[in-house]
């Protein structure tokens, strides 16, 4: 969370400069421009330019997209600044324009914030408006990355688009302009997690605008010497600036203000496995799985509310108690699978449909969202049916959907999705007295709160796909929706990669995605050679989960053929025997805002707009095959340290490497240390029955690579790894301690933990 500001004294300069360690900042009093600079590294935003005024827009809803037409935009540019309090603690500007009428106030505080420390530039409209404007240089060789959870891209500069939570469409285009069939198809930055804010790296800084309302960014598009953001919003426009030349840190600080999420149970990062269609065929999933070999720790039953096949797929029912008739003794169900080390999983969406008990009960509390003249705002939801939308700033909404998760969790859920948030209409009227287009934004978050309350104090978690900013300190996983099932690069499995990073530069620390994918509107259902690709992917991402797809009779499932099923196997093991590192990484992300997946520019010598692969922590760099028929890739590896092939364990470089569908090329480097399970479980719950293997029957052994001379590595129950020495040729040894000391290839590894435990401590070298 954001600390109080540290006030320090801002003396006006006869130059026109404010100096505040560690920025000064250049204001010309004869164009209201500012310029920021850190004593420390330089330049960060320059020729600064506000402008105030008025926009207007035509807009269109359906199916949760919206287009924005005839947008107007009426706004006056400050042209003079003037010091009115140059003495006091808070620095305060008056811009105005040439009659020297006053536009605006800006308040500049120096905040330590994380590892870092941010400037604040709070901008508040002193004239009527409702936008924005803020405008500053490009640079050469600029970059914008983040901005949320994007299809196509990690860097956005030379392209120009708004963030305004949408459902993402089925299938993008390659442009940002609205197709015709809009309400069906996204364009190239529809998102159900916009976030304003964005790094940039070769500028030494991050910038977060503290807005909800809908934000146009042109990024050195329409002008390649300038940037711009226009903020629909009537109230203050403040902007973080914060200013470090390594973009973690920027990323830390930026977690630090907004707010990190819980640290998920151990048992989340074991596999889950989805299963619908009632109860026997939950069990016999369950069953397959344990009967494989395969680890998991959830089943996950999207339908456990009712579902039904429709011409636009299997559609879950839009009741919110559990549909008795499908699952006749869910707290059976429940029992049954706690005891194979399964938890389970539901599913909840923030609206009620017309014909239901739960419509009746929404509306007989007046919990659901309102139009002007007080009447049930109503829309066309997911299954072309009628919905509601639940109030979320309303006690009654807020209790109808607690009410209802509770009696979930009585029934035995241990969590579930928690889908949508994309579709408020936007001439809603809520219980606060928003309106629908000034709300919108924000329901997303409200949404993920409701659910943090419902699960709070409890061994459970949830998962949901939409946000804006401000909301990453509330859901403690979030998918990247509902992909393509092919390998399209408007948005099929190419396209996993651009979302994973782009949510984790804009401050998700958790990732997971749709293996296989979900959406089968204009494109093939999946195929073997996609699930393969697409699973080794999940193996080395954060969360590994399966989804059936909205087709779920044409896709490829996990058991379709005895192949599948045993690659499956062979994805879970390689994904739980990375727990140990995957769930430190985890636990890092939770305390200290170091998201589990980073750009490898981030961490090394290499090009930050890079969305062909991802760092997994800091030390393996996963290089997925994303294309059809392909079986190799050309992979650039970092030159600033040596790589070796994960598989193989020998020395590599930038190359071609091969790798049929039942692989994934995996590197690790050189000056790291990583810890591994050694035997594999069923489950990483603990306490299991007799005859499941669960965390605590594993938990006593290690294997530790260290690769050269390895660096500090601390697990999540804080056990730490502290090598020392310069490791001479390859080696291994096997000790027994909870404390103490192993020497092997010319490395000393300190171990420092609480849990006794077998060490086989590996050295790999080149």
């Amino acid at each position: 969370m954001r600390t109080l500001p540290v006030l320090l004294l801002l003396t006006a300069c006869s130059s026109g400069s404010l100096i505040t360690e560690p920025f000064t900042i250049e204001v010309d009093r004869s164009t209201g421009a500012l310029s920021i600079e850190h004593n420390d590294l330089g330049p960060l935003l320059t020729n600064l330019t506000v402008s105030v005024g008025t926009g207007s827009a035509d807009i269109q809803s359906s199916f949760g997209s919206f287009r924005f037409d005839n947008i107007s935009l009426d706004v006056v540019t400050a042209t003079q600044a003037t010091f009115r309090n140059s003495r006091l603690a808070t620095q305060l500007i008056t811009l105005q324009d040439d009659d020297g009428n006053d536009l605006a106030d800006i308040v500049l505080e120096v905040v330590p914030i994380g590892p870092t420390t941010a400037l604040t530039i709070g901008i508040t409209p002193t004239s009527p408006g409702n936008r924005v404007v803020v405008t500053a240089d490009c640079t050469d060789d600029d970059h914008f990355l983040g901005l949320g959870s994007h299809a196509q891209d990690v860097d956005h500069v030379g392209e120009a688009f708004p963030l305004f939570v949408s459902e993402p469409g089925v299938g993008k285009t390659f442009d940002d302009d609205s197709p015709d069939d809009w309400f069906i198809r996204g364009t190239r930055h529809a998102s159900s997690y916009p976030v304003p804010f964005f790094v940039r790296p070769h500028a030494n800084h991050g910038v977060l605008l503290q807005t909800q309302g809908r934000v146009e960014m042109d990024l050195c598009h329409s002008d390649a010497d300038r940037f711009s953001a226009t903020v629909w919003d009537d109230g203050p426009a403040d902007i973080v600036l914060f200013a470090d030349p390594d973009p973690v840190r920027i990323l830390q600080a930026h977690a630090a203000w907004v707010g990190r999420p819980e640290l998920p149970p151990p048992w989340a990062f074991a596999p889950w496995n989805d299963a619908i269609r009632g109860s026997d065929n939950v069990l016999g999933v369950a069953q397959t799985l344990r009967d494989a070999g395969a680890v998991s720790s959830v089943i996950w039953t999207e339908d456990w509310k009712g579902g039904r096949l429709t011409d636009n797929g299997y559609r879950v029912s839009g009741e919110w108690t559990v549909d008795r008739e499908l699952y006749p003794d869910p707290e059976g169900i429940a029992q049954t699978l706690n005891d194979q080390g399964f938890r389970w999983f539901g599913y909840f969406a923030p609206y009620v449909r017309e014909g239901t008990v739960a419509w009746d009960e929404a509306l007989a509390a007046d919990a659901v969202t309102v139009d002007a003249d007080g009447n049930v705002l109503t829309f066309s939801g997911p299954s072309f049916e009628t919905e509601a939308y639940l109030d979320l700033t309303s006690d009654a909404g807020q209790t109808f959907a607690l009410t209802r998760m509770q009696a979930a969790t009585d029934v035995g859920f241990d969590g579930w999705m928690a889908d949508f948030g994309e579709w408020l209409p936007i001439d809603a009227v809520l219980g606060d007295g928003s309106t629908g287009l000034a709300a919108h934004n924000r329901y997303p978050g409200q949404w993920q709160a409701i659910n943090v309350e419902a699960l709070e104090d409890q061994d459970a978690t949830f998962f949901a796909r939409s946000g804006f900013g401000g909301a990453q300190g509330n859901a403690p996983i979030i998918w990247g929706g509902d992909q393509r099932t092919d390998f399209q690069a408007d948005d099929g499995l190419p396209t996993v990669l651009s979302l994973g990073l782009g949510a984790s530069v804009s401050g998700v620390p958790v990732f997971t995605h749709d293996v296989a994918g979900y959406n089968s509107v204009g494109n093939p259902s999946s195929t073997q050679e996609l699930w393969f690709r697409w699973a080794w992917l999940g193996a080395f991402s954060p969360i590994l989960r399966t989804h059936h797809g909205a087709f779920a009779d044409d896709n490829h499932q996990f058991d379709t053929t005895p192949e599948t099923l045993e690659h499956w196997v062979r994805v879970t093991q390689e994904h739980t025997r990375l727990f140990p590192y995957r769930y430190a990484m985890a636990a890092r992300a939770s305390s200290q805002g170091i998201p589990m997946i980073l750009p490898i520019g981030f961490r090394y010598d290499a090009d930050v707009a890079r969305n062909d692969a991802w760092l997994l922590g800091d030390s393996l760099l996963i290089a997925p095959i994303t294309q059809e028929g392909a079986t190799s890739r050309q992979v650039d590896l970092p030159s600033d340290v040596q790589w070796f092939d994960w598989w193989t364990d020998e020395p590599v470089s930038s190359g071609v490497f091969g790798a049929e569908p039942d692989q994934i090329p995996v590197f690790a480097a050189s000056g790291t240390l990583i810890p591994l399970l050694v035997s594999i479980p069923d489950s990483l719950d603990s306490g299991l029955p007799q005859g499941v293997t669960g965390l605590d029957d594993v938990d006593g052994e290690r294997e530790v690579r260290i690769y050269g001379d390895g660096a500090e590595f601390t697990e999540a129950d804080g056990t730490t790894y502290t090598p020392s020495g310069t490791a001479t040729e390859s080696g291994q040894v096997t000790e027994r301690l909870s404390n103490g000391t192993l020497e092997v290839g010319g490395v000393t590894l300190t171990i420092e933990g609480f849990v006794e435990r077998t060490y086989t401590v590996r050295v790999i070298t080149d």
